[in-house]
């Protein structure tokens, strides 16, 4: 099926629905207008639950009766009750994204059927903003990193922890650690342990991700912009001293 032959563009209201990990996120876009809101991954809900939910974000923003709906998902256990939700609400179906869609985007890579919906959706919107070489990192539950030619080639990437999963391992595989809150460091050099190890992730986090930009850099050999989103985005960059851009709806836009 073609994306664009869904022909979103008609729709006066259309929801896109990025299920992650860890959050949901429902972006509404009506008459030039977007609304968000975001619900925890967990727990699994029913699919009249979702109705419920999805129709009081309806109810409470004032919005018009959706006319179409695009989803991207990771989760594939709650992938049919949100649709099953968005037909049973507003009486229409879902397109889903995957590789198997005519995104506009080539996949020069091993299975490509494997490749997860959210950086398919960040792909295409990288690709349509800039029209140029592109690195997109996600610091979401994991941290991953895409590239897409000027072509729309999307030849590969990486993937590592992310900061949750990085904190929530040093917490349950040790004795003593404690679990802490992820924020901005106060320092570099911290003066007790939970200092310790904010600092730790959210520095070597962002180490990591500068010195994957620099040899993606090396073996591209040659210009590229860098883009990042995913909610813990706005905690890593700042220390991160290659140029780059944040997007934080850019899968939302990439699936508009």
């Amino acid at each position: 099926m073609c994306w664009r032959c869904y022909n979103i563009k008609k729709f006066k209201m259309l929801l896109a629905i990025d299920i992650g990990n860890t959050n949901i996120t429902i972006g509404a876009y009506s008459d030039g207008f977007k609304t968000t809101w975001r619900l925890n991954t967990r727990p699994l809900r029913s699919t009249d639950e979702y109705s419920l939910l999805l129709e009081s974000f309806i109810f409470h923003s004032h919005l018009k009766k959706p006319e179409g709906a695009i989803l991207s998902s990771v989760v594939p256990e709650i992938t049919d009750a949100f649709t099953n939700a968005i037909r049973k609400s507003f009486s229409i179906n879902s397109l889903i994204v995957s590789s198997r869609l005519n995104t506009g985007l080539k996949f020069n890579i091993k299975n490509p059927e494997d490749l997860g919906a959210d950086r398919i959706a960040n792909a295409v919107a990288a690709y349509n903003l800039y029209n140029s070489p592109v690195l997109v990192i996600d610091f979401g539950t994991a941290t991953t990193f895409s590239t897409i030619t000027d072509k729309g080639e999307y030849t590969g990437g990486m993937i590592m922890p992310g900061l949750g999963i990085s904190a929530d391992a040093l917490y349950e595989k040790t004795s003593k650690l404690p679990r802490i809150e992820l924020k901005k460091p106060e320092k570099v050099i911290g003066d007790d342990t939970a200092s310790n190890i904010l600092a730790g992730l959210v520095i070597g986090h962002a180490g990591a991700a500068e010195k994957i930009i620099r040899e993606v850099k090396k073996e591209l050999k040659g210009g590229l912009r860098v883009v990042a989103t995913g909610g813990f985005a706005g905690l890593v960059t700042p220390y991160i001293e290659e140029a780059l851009e944040i997007k934080p709806d850019l899968t939302l836009e990439g699936l508009r």
